[in-house]
């Protein structure tokens, strides 16, 4: 096990995903003791210079919710890990977590909500990202319910959905890595 570094953790999001930003910066500081803190787009867009390679930055959102998200993207490339439109990945300090929100993505999502909340580790982790159990139960119900809304909104929950499982996979399968915390082999 490598030792953590003495770096801060900088998780961008936009607004709608503040509150996931501020959980994923509590549950990251918790775990390693690194300093960790939620910004806007603005504000690392303004401070960005004085981000470097010191500080871990985690991007929430998709390009079309974060634009840094899309300037990132081909950094990540092939290391950006999609499943079922639940996409994490990083390179070096940057981090990229997002939902596609691909209506022909809900029935591959919603399988893989399944497996999320049938293994121990990442059901622990969904229970940071999402605020009760009901409404985890809820997201699995709503695959069904998509044809009451508009295609718009169906994305948007998908997403928000997604992300929100992105996020836990993310911090159970790849953070360590990313942090240095434990070597890949």
């Amino acid at each position: 096990m490598a030792t953590i570094t003495n770096k801060d953790i900088i998780v961008v999001a936009p607004e709608q995903y503040r509150d996931l930003a501020r959980k994923l910066s509590h549950e990251i500081a918790k775990k390693t003791g690194l300093n960790g803190a939620y910004w806007t787009i603005k504000q690392y867009e303004d401070n960005e210079f004085l981000v470097g390679a010191a500080r871990y930055v985690i991007l929430l959102g998709n390009s079309d919710e974060n634009n840094l998200t899309k300037d990132y993207l081909p950094i990540v490339g092939v290391k950006l890990i999609n499943r079922a439109g639940a996409c994490f990945g990083y390179d070096g300090s940057k981090a990229l977590v997002f939902g596609e929100g691909k209506l022909d993505q809900a029935e591959d999502f919603h399988k893989l909500l399944k497996e999320v909340m049938d293994n121990p580790k990442t059901t622990a982790a969904m229970l940071i990202f999402s605020p009760s159990v009901w409404y985890i139960i809820w997201l699995g119900l709503t695959y069904w319910l998509y044809k009451y809304f508009d295609d718009q909104a169906k994305r948007k929950k998908l997403r928000r959905s997604q992300t929100e499982v992105a996020l836990t996979l993310f911090l159970t399968e790849t953070f360590d890595q990313m942090a240095g915390i434990m070597k890949t082999e």
